[in-house]
């Protein structure tokens, strides 16, 4: 039992700590969240050598993450946009919160968010742009925007919003994504949370560095910033010349987004507001190619997650495995607010201070898919839905759900049978993975083996991964005797 004395200072220290929060302004967010980023940073090529990240610089991103908590095992809920976003703005996983596939962005007029943030005032049954006609978080889940508005936090959301019903995100303003200085004068005296989410490493690659393409008419040539010749293929992919362009035209988009860090970082140093400001940088997911995006793997899920600011014990590299969903509550306390229960996710304060490295009541992060894999051909696209689970060394898969598939091999995989962001040799995407995968299936077998798995919903039941030997998640050990305990386990 505590002593007289110790309650009377332990009171004076809560009164004290209550006095400074009320008159104190709370730290800003400024919420850097890229689309289809996956882990791709020179900072994690040198420091791990088996994520085979070679020919890519990226100056500004290493910087943040020196300068920051550096999580390694970071992973998103899900490994499609709407479901990811989902799952920060409820503080649950997908399939619980409403949200377990990609949703409109648009509204029921089929208006952007830009025509209809700020949502209309009043808000009538004819005026909702909310559309959800394929699903949307449920009416009970508060999210976080609106349990943010009830502290009026100030509110703004750049390039998509992508969740729906829409008038649960009862956001102040939609603003160019690298329009800082008007969130922030908008925001005036109030306390700003800026939801940041730039684009560019979004399909088709061509499209965000078309200028600097060596023939900027030839959306299969190579960027003038990342060298293919010192591309080290991913280990899951064909290593071929055309292969190693789409890799380059990918991480010279990364590049985009390690300039645009740099520039939107500089802009919150000239507002005066660095010193009050919380700095999250982070990915929705993974690569948009084979075995990457919509996929349970952890090419899919494993993210870059850097963080500092005011509060925040910086400095450290943590192999933590740490969720999206922990995202939710961890905002909500920033500002004193309380998550709404149930919440899957957990308040990362703890170990943001220096208090925890890891948590001790929670050892695994969980990840799931429910989607198609979107590179067999779309008239035979079945689904696999598959949870994941991963104590930031070994990545354990169910595949739990794998359709039918009633064709042969040669009608499911064959030059030209992509579709969309994952191998489309067509005009909008022009990428070449899929069908490289398919020439080149003699000389380079595992590269086709693990595709054809996809393309025919022929996974194997259950997978485990060594992330600390194979970080994508290429040699399943699952009938190795050797990891027997660890998959039980």
């Amino acid at each position: 039992m505590p002593s007289c004395y110790q309650c009377a200072i332990l009171c004076l220290s809560l009164l004290y700590a209550n006095t400074c929060f009320a008159t104190e302004k709370q730290p800003n967010i400024l919420f850097i969240y890229v689309e289809d980023l996956g882990y791709y940073t020179q900072e994690r090529g040198l420091r791990e050598p088996a994520s085979k990240i070679t020919g890519l610089k990226t100056p500004h991103l290493d910087a943040l993450a020196a300068e920051s908590l550096n999580f390694t095992q970071a992973y998103c809920g899900q490994t499609v946009c709407s479901p990811s976003k989902g799952a920060i703005y409820s503080g649950l996983v997908p399939h619980a919160n409403g949200i377990w596939r990609n949703v409109f962005n648009a509204s029921k007029d089929n208006r952007k968010p830009d025509a209809w943030i700020p949502l209309p005032n009043p808000l009538t049954a004819k005026n909702d742009p909310s559309n959800t006609g394929v699903g949307g978080i449920h009416e009970d889940i508060p999210t976080l925007i609106e349990k943010l508005k009830t502290k009026d936090i100030y509110c703004g959301v750049s390039n998509k919003l992508h969740v729906q019903p829409a008038r649960k995100f009862p956001y102040d303003k939609f603003y160019k994504t690298s329009d800082l200085e008007g969130v922030i004068a908008d925001a005036g005296e109030h306390p700003w949370f800026f939801w940041c989410n730039p684009g560019d490493t979004h399909a088709p690659f061509w499209k965000s560095v078309q200028h600097k393409l060596t023939d900027p008419k030839n959306k299969n040539s190579a960027p003038n910033d990342v060298n293919p010749d010192e591309v080290t293929m991913l280990p899951w992919l064909p290593d071929t010349p055309a292969s190693r362009i789409d890799l380059a035209q990918y991480y010279s988009n990364v590049r985009n987004i390690d300039e645009f860090v740099g520039e939107i970082l500089s802009k919150l140093k000239q507002s005066g507001q660095v010193d009050n400001t919380i700095v999250i940088f982070t990915g929705d997911h993974g690569i948009p190619v084979q075995r990457g995006k919509t996929t349970a793997y952890p090419a899919a899920s494993n993210v870059p997650f850097y963080i500092k600011g005011p509060g925040i014990k910086a400095g450290r590299i943590l192999q933590t495995p740490i969720s999206q969903i922990d995202l939710n509550p961890t905002f909500l306390e920033n500002f004193g607010i309380q998550a709404a229960s149930p919440c899957h996710g957990k308040s990362l304060w703890p170990i943001l201070s220096g208090q925890l490295d890891a948590f001790p009541d929670r050892q695994t992060v969980f990840i799931e898919s429910n989607e198609g894999f979107a590179s067999a051909p779309v008239k035979y696209s079945d689904e696999t839905i598959s949870r994941a689970v991963c104590d930031g060394h070994f990545y354990f898969m169910h595949n739990v759900l794998k359709d039918s598939f009633n064709v042969t091999e040669q009608e499911a995989l064959h030059v030209g049978s992509g579709n969309g962001e994952y191998g489309d040799p067509g005009p909008q995407y022009a990428m070449d993975l899929h069908d490289e995968t398919i020439r080149n299936k003699d000389s380079q077998p595992l590269p086709y083996e693990l595709l054809r798995q996809l393309c025919m919903a022929d996974t194997p039941d259950e997978e485990l991964y060594d992330l600390r030997n194979d970080p994508w998640g290429v040699h399943n050990l699952i009938d190795d005797p050797e990891y027997k305990d660890v998959a039980e386990r």
